[in-house]
């Protein structure tokens, strides 16, 4: 079964986002990256989901389908931790904060915050500074001892 756009049911209508659509808006359903930004950015979030982030996206698609329980499902948690750990981001684990206060919930929550601020930036125009980096001046960084026509009117 697949939606109008070609997604399967279920999944983000950005076209070809791999996380659920959770968040109704506009008559469709979009995944927390991509709801309330312009749709003209959604390509470039996607490619940011799938290019760079597909390890925590993965295990958040996990966290939801094991319904935030892994209750006698202790292989799809370790497939988690290798998944995470075989992409370096072992600040994503599990901590034990999150197993005594929120469990599975917490720590499915702290990784889709994660998504969302790897996202956070695209689509918003980056400043532009006002000054130009310069090397540190060597020298007087003061002419208030410098008067070059105080001859000129003495005479």
């Amino acid at each position: 079964m697949s939606d109008v756009n070609g997604q399967p049911a279920g999944m983000c209508a950005a076209y070809g986002c791999p996380l659920f659509g959770t968040v109704g808006s506009e008559s469709r359903w979009y995944c927390f990256c991509h709801v309330n930004k312009p749709s003209n950015f959604n390509d470039a979030i996607t490619r940011e989901l799938r290019e760079r982030q597909m390890h925590i996206v993965e295990s958040t698609l996990d966290l939801r389908r094991h319904a935030c329980s892994f209750y006698g499902e202790d292989s799809a948690y370790r497939a988690i931790q290798q998944r995470l750990i075989s992409a370096d981001r072992r600040d994503l684990l599990m901590s034990a904060h999150e197993k005594q206060n929120g469990g599975v919930r917490a720590w499915l929550l702290r990784l889709e915050r994660t998504l969302i601020d790897s996202v956070a930036d695209i689509g918003i125009q980056q400043r532009i500074p006002t000054t130009v980096p310069t090397a540190p001046v060597i020298g007087p960084t003061h002419a208030s001892d410098f008067l070059p026509y105080a001859d000129d009117e003495a005479a």
